[in-house]
């Protein structure tokens, strides 16, 4: 199950992206999702396409350059960027995309302090 905890967790483990894309474990991507949410990379951009994906949605297209990780659990696979983390189920066409909530500066967060 993915909590919030989990989702915390994935942004600190991977933080950074990868030093290459031949890093990314692709192929996990491909044996586990590829064929039900018709995944596949455009070579010519060096994209990954999500088919599952509106193609009007920021998601359905990702330079493979922007992926920091992807990591597999029970039921699905997260493709982790820098501030979101796409989940695409295994058993079904179901997406879920999870936004990271912007965070404060320590100037708002004294403003904040101060303007109470």
């Amino acid at each position: 199950m993915i909590t919030k905890e989990v989702i915390r967790t994935l942004y600190k483990q991977y933080p950074k992206r990868p030093k290459s894309v031949d890093c990314l474990d692709v192929a996990l991507l491909f044996d586990s999702v590829g064929v039900m949410h018709d995944v596949s990379i455009d070579i010519d951009s060096n994209d990954l396409l999500i088919g599952s994906i509106d193609a009007r949605s920021l998601f359905h297209r990702i330079p493979l350059a922007h992926i920091h990780a992807i990591v597999p659990f029970e039921e699905w696979t997260a493709i982790v960027l820098h501030s979101s983390i796409i989940f695409l189920n295994k058993k079904s066409t179901k997406v879920s995309v999870h936004l990271k909530p912007p965070t404060s500066s320590l100037t708002e967060r004294i403003k904040d302090i101060f303007s109470k």
